[in-house]
Formats: structure tokens, C-alpha cells, sequence
């Protein structure tokens, strides 16, 4: 038996270094507000020499985040070993905003921090605490690279930081041995064997799914309407919007958070989801945006791609797995009401082919999930379907948690632009809130905020319409 670890990226996560570039980007971000709790500290600082007990006493439950990449000769495929030289230091970072600090000093730093691309020669990982917020608040933001979230990865780090405990110990900080790595040549030698073993491995899966014929019915299908969808949409190529174009290294991150429990007595009373609320808001804050830009929202089709969680059969049951769905917004729409109703029509019509699970089975009250969910969901949104903008809307947990103490406020996220498209939405519900992160390139939307105040808008809209009529009229 070799003396040796490693783990072997697959193709999907390793095609997310190979894609990228000094413009465009393959991480996601996650902006945390705390209230500061025993973390508290005089003239409104933190306590950070806690904050780094705190994360480095549970860092061994996320392994991933302790390794880095290496590559295989000639191949060059890359692969996880341990880091021997990990040091927490150099991915915890400690700064402050200037004070009284306010959230558009927040959302600066933040998209100052997030178009910066990670260290490679590292876990490409890290986590920077900003203090110096209004009220004595701080905030964490994590970056975290695509290609460390698959279905293999283990655990994220926010998911092993945060709990539902406020008095939660900190544990004692187990002790990092780093497994041996494996030499360029002892990659290489695996490789040609790996290679050797292709053929049966494939006949290996044949069998199983000729053994499960649920699963391969499944596969055949799900295949066929991906491939016609791909060609339709690829026949039927969105206009562009005055947030398509070609991409710079500047971001621009904005902010909004609106009630999540408004948003489910709409979709209660106009029969449909949380997520067809979130759809329709985007439509109305974008048909607000484009008339700012003396663009006629009747002149555009906007086609968002957004991520949703499915059942895919299994040979011991079922299991979920993220996949894409694409979207008409109709924008030219006036009626808020209507507009919803043709939106909440598409979505029933795809979950109803595909098999799109509920809110509350992907999120749960456990553990934290919305980083994993948000980043699979990023994963999920790199095809080359052809649309205007991501959308990505993830459910979280209904009750309060806490990091070493201190209470957790509101919650963003941030995803990465795709090629040609300037703007990005991200929406975590959390707490009884929908917190809204907005990613967008500095150069095409230098008005990013003025969309976010669009969507806040568009919202209140739809609720004042909703509150002012009466409920679904079909089941």
C-alpha cells in the first residue's frame, strides 16, 4: 500500500482553475454581520485573537481547507494533498473600516477583497474580519474557490463555525499531521495505472446502470431535455442588456435585504414559491433599471439562469443534485401580479419535469448549508447556456446562529460573473430575512446601487399588490 495521499481533482471542479483569468473569477464570497456579543472590545473593536481560536479549533472538521493543489506530470491535472506548510495566518486577515463604518464602506471593501483572485500555491481559501461597523458590528468575509466544493469535499468552513449554541465551548485545537504527499513521479505512475483501469471502469458503470433501470431512464431523459434546451436556447439567443458585455478585473458588491415572511404570504396567495418571489422581484427591478437607462424594456427578452435542487434516483433510493434552469423574465410585463403568475407558471412547468425539491428539505434547521448550497449552485451555473444574468437563490435556516458568541445578523453572498455578463444576484434567506448580494463589474454597472434600490422597490410593489387583491385563483 502506498505511504502516500492525495485525491484527484474530477474534471468538473478542475476545469474552474482552467477557466479562469485576470478577469474573470472562480470563487464565491459570503459576507457575515455579527453583532459583536463577547467578542466586543473597547473603541468598537473585536476580539481577534478569539476569532482565531474559535475558527482554528474546528478547522480539522473542513480537511479540505488544509490542503493545496499539486499537478500531475505532462498531464497536468490537478490533485488535493495535505499543505505542510499551512499556516491559519496567512488566510485569517484582520482589518478595520474607517469609523463610524457604514455598509457602503462594507460593500467597498468587500468588492475590493472579492477581485482578487487566490493564491494557488496555497489552499485557496481566505477569511478576513472587518471591524469598525455601526454599533460595535463586525463582519467576516470568506472567499472560497469553486474547485473546493464538490460533492467529496467534506464539510465548508462557515458550516463548521457556525451553531445554533450561543455558549458553545471553543474545543481544544487538535493537532495538524500533514499525510505524506506523493512524488512527481509516484503521480505519473498512478496515472498510467488510473488510465489502465478507464475501460473496466466504464463497463463497471454500464453494469449498474443496466442493473438499475430507473437510473438509466433517468440519465437518458435528463440528457435528451438538457441537449434540446441547449440548442434552443442556443437558436434562440437572448438580446443584450446594458449589463452584457465584456468583463474588466473592477466589482462592484451591493446589498438589500428584504422580509422572507412577506415573501411567502405572496407566494401563498398567489400560489406559487419563495424562489417565483425572488424571480419576480429581479424582473421588476430590472424593467425599473433598463428604464433608467433609457433602454424600452420591450424591447428584451431577459433570460437569467438559477440553480435548483432536484431528486435524481439512485440504486438504494434517491439522492439531490443541483442543476440549471433557465428563465424568460418578462420584463415588458407592467402588472406585478401577472407578471409573478407567468413566472410561477415556467418554474411549476420545469419542477414538474425535472422534480425540484422544497425549500425546507435543502436547508433545514442543522447545521449551516448556505455556503455549500451557494457554491454548488455557482458550480452548477458555469455552462454555456446562453442568458443575461445568474440568479442564484438559496433557503436557509429559520432560527438565530451564533460564531464564538456573537449573534448572526444578515448574511450576502456573492457569485462569480460569467463571461460577458456584468452582473450577478445571489439571495440567502436567513432569520426570517432575504438578504441580497449584488456582484457587478465596475465598468458596465457603475450604478449597481441604484439597481439594489430598484429591487427593494420592485418588492414593495409586489407586496402592496398582493396585500391590495385577493388570493390564487388555481391550485
Amino acid at each position: 500500500m502506498a505511504d502516500y495521499s492525495y485525491e484527484r481533482l474530477s474534471s468538473e471542479s478542475a476545469s474552474f482553475l482552467e477557466r479562469e483569468t485576470p478577469r474573470l473569477f472562480a470563487h464565491t464570497g459570503f459576507v457575515l454581520v455579527f453583532e459583536p456579543g463577547p467578542l466586543a472590545r473597547t473603541n468598537e473593536g473585536v476580539d481577534f485573537a478569539r476569532i482565531r481560536r474559535a475558527i482554528e479549533s474546528r478547522l480539522h472538521r473542513a480537511p479540505r481547507f488544509r490542503q493545496k493543489l499539486a499537478w500531475i506530470p505532462l498531464e497536468e491535472h490537478p490533485v488535493w494533498v495535505d499543505d505542510r506548510d499551512f499556516r491559519l495566518d496567512y488566510h485569517l486577515r484582520h482589518t478595520s473600516l474607517p469609523r463610524p463604518g457604514t455598509y457602503e464602506q462594507l460593500e467597498n471593501a468587500a468588492a475590493r477583497i472579492l477581485a482578487q483572485r487566490l493564491d494557488r500555491s496555497r489552499p485557496p481559501w481566505e477569511c478576513w474580519v472587518l471591524e469598525g461597523l455601526e454599533g460595535g458590528r463586525f463582519a467576516i468575509l470568506l472567499k472560497v474557490h469553486l474547485c473546493m466544493v464538490d460533492d467529496s469535499s467534506g464539510a465548508d468552513l462557515l458550516q463548521v463555525i457556525l451553531t445554533d449554541d450561543p455558549k458553545e465551548a471553543d474545543p481544544t485545537p487538535l493537532p495538524f499531521v500533514p499525510r505524506p504527499r506523493p512524488s512527481a513521479r509516484e503521480l505519473w505512475l498512478d496515472e498510467i495505472v488510473r488510465q489502465a483501469r478507464l475501460p473496466r471502469r466504464y463497463l463497471e458503470r454500464l453494469g449498474e446502470l443496466l442493473q438499475n433501470p430507473e437510473r438509466l431512464d433517468w440519465e437518458v431523459r435528463s440528457a435528451a431535455r438538457g441537449l434540446a434546451a441547449f440548442l434552443g436556447y442556443t437558436i434562440r439567443r437572448p438580446v443584450e442588456a446594458p449589463f452584457n458585455g465584456r468583463i474588466g478585473p473592477h466589482r462592484h458588491f451591493a446589498t438589500l435585504s428584504t422580509s422572507l415572511v412577506e415573501a411567502r404570504e405572496v407566494a401563498r396567495e398567489l400560489c406559487g414559491t419563495v424562489h417565483d418571489v425572488v424571480l419576480a422581484t429581479v424582473a421588476a427591478g430590472l424593467r425599473s433599471f433598463l428604464a433608467s437607462r433609457l433602454v424600452s424594456p420591450a424591447a428584451l427578452d431577459v433570460r437569467i439562469a438559477t440553480p435548483i435542487a432536484i431528486d435524481t434516483p439512485e440504486s438504494t433510493g434517491h439522492r439531490s443534485a443541483i442543476t440549471e434552469w433557465v428563465v424568460d423574465l418578462p420584463v415588458w410585463e407592467r402588472d406585478p401580479r401577472v407578471r409573478f403568475e407567468m413566472i410561477a407558471a415556467r418554474t411549476r412547468a420545469l419542477a414538474h419535469a425535472e422534480g425540484a425539491l422544497p425549500a425546507r428539505r435543502i436547508a433545514g434547521d442543522g447545521p449551516w448549508r448556505n455556503a455549500r448550497i451557494l457554491s454548488l449552485g455557482a458550480r452548477a451555473l458555469a455552462s454555456h447556456t446562453p442568458v443575461n444574468l445568474a440568479v442564484t437563490s438559496v433557503p436557509g435556516p429559520s432560527g438565530p446562529l451564533y460564531f464564538a458568541g456573537a449573534r448572526l445578523l444578515e448574511t450576502y453572498g456573492q457569485v462569480p460573473l460569467r463571461d460577458g455578463h456584468g452582473l450577478g444576484i445571489a439571495v440567502l434567506s436567513y432569520a426570517g430575512r432575504l438578504f441580497w448580494g449584488l456582484s457587478g463589474d465596475l465598468d458596465l454597472l457603475p450604478d449597481l446601487r441604484q439597481l439594489a434600490t430598484g429591487l427593494s422597490n420592485a418588492f414593495l410593489e409586489l407586496r402592496d399588490s398582493v396585500l391590495a387583491g385577493s388570493a390564487c385563483h388555481s391550485a
